[in-house]
């Protein structure tokens, strides 16, 4: 008895669900397809690609050039490979399949690419093919991305050498030092070196005033900073000056303390010699001064002399007799006429 053998039925895994992403794909498939017909060819420019240059949060442009007398079925933007936008100028509608950069991305009427707000991740490779009636034809871009200079910064050490002269020390320094940036030094006289840090020797004597510029640069922009020799050096000869200023005053200082000791030591041997004579100085109380002229007692038969001086300038010689007929107390109201009359 014949076995019927019974046929299972295949499976089938559902259809994919068509992505726009994928349509544009396919349509560009069909398009090379379509162009690489009889009679077709594609054309890719064999010029090196179109270098662009572009600042950090800036915007920058990317030109397209149609070709002329063709008609155009589609142009798309790549970068590094990856579609970007996709447009069809028969109904004017844009694509834009980078979404994380959708809002930066934009189309020109020529179908020029610009880029808003650049990022250092938008830096590398970009190209637009055209699909035309009888070719495809592509146009390739270097977009590179710098930031602008700033914060030029130019540090110096200036210190007097040996042999009398200025030795400069000059570092340039900029913000970002390692974002391709050149630094260079120009002297007077479109000198050039070609590094960050240099060091001079300056002699105003035999050296006509000279400015070094520091210039930071990148392959669009650059900044510049110049310093002055003669300036930088004008602090280290006024050191090299200071000692002799300070020779100077301790000479005066020396001569007007010799003159202040030659003033006092012909004022002690004028004293010493009678040239200058006083009991009593100035601002001396009249009390000392009565020390100075009352005596307990004074010997009969004595003769008593005083020198009074009223003022420092001016001293007065009394001379007084005793009588011996009168005893003590004559001679002692003596005294007392002598001090009031020494006194006037």
């Amino acid at each position: 008895m014949a076995k019927t053998a019974r046929m299972l039925p295949a499976l089938r895994s559902p259809a994919p669900v068509p992505t726009p992403e994928s349509m544009i794909q396919l349509f560009q498939f069909l398009t090379l397809v379509f162009c690489l017909g009889p009679g077709n060819t594609v054309s890719q420019t064999s010029s090196a690609p179109l270098m662009v240059d572009g600042f950090l949060g800036e915007s920058v442009t990317l030109p397209l050039k149609l070709p002329a007398g063709e008609k155009i079925y589609s142009i798309t933007w790549l970068h590094n490979g990856t579609s970007i936008v996709f447009i069809d100028p028969n109904d004017a509608r844009i694509l834009v399949t980078a979404r994380k950069r959708k809002d930066a991305l934009n189309v020109t009427q020529s179908y020029s690419l610009q880029l808003s707000n650049l990022t250092m991740a938008d830096t590398g490779f970009y190209k637009a093919q055209i699909g035309t009636e009888n070719s495809s034809v592509f146009s390739c871009y270097t977009l590179r991305i710098f930031r602008r200079l700033r914060n030029l910064q130019v540090a110096n050490h200036s210190q007097l050498s040996v042999n009398g002269t200025c030795e400069i020390h000059l570092t340039c320094t900029a913000e970002n030092p390692n974002d391709n940036i050149l630094l260079k030094w120009q002297i007077s006289g479109n000198t050039s070196l070609n590094e960050a840090n240099i060091t001079i020797s300056w002699d105003p004597k035999t050296s006509n005033e000279e400015t070094y510029t520091c210039i930071a640069q990148n392959p669009i922009s650059n900044l510049s900073f110049s310093v002055s020799a003669q300036s930088l050096c004008k602090g280290v000869f006024n050191q090299k000056n200071q000692p002799l200023d300070i020779k100077w005053i301790i000479t005066i200082t020396i001569i007007i303390i010799g003159v202040l000791l030659a003033c006092i030591f012909i004022y002690v041997w004028g004293k010493k010699t009678g040239s200058f004579c006083s009991c009593t100085q100035q601002g001396q109380s009249p009390a000392e001064t009565r020390r100075n002229l009352d005596y307990d007692s004074v010997s009969p038969g004595h003769t008593v002399y005083a020198q009074v001086a009223t003022h420092p300038t001016r001293a007065a010689q009394c001379f007084v007799g005793s009588n011996p007929g009168h005893g003590h107390d004559t001679a002692h109201q003596t005294m007392l006429r002598q001090r009031s009359t020494c006194h006037n």
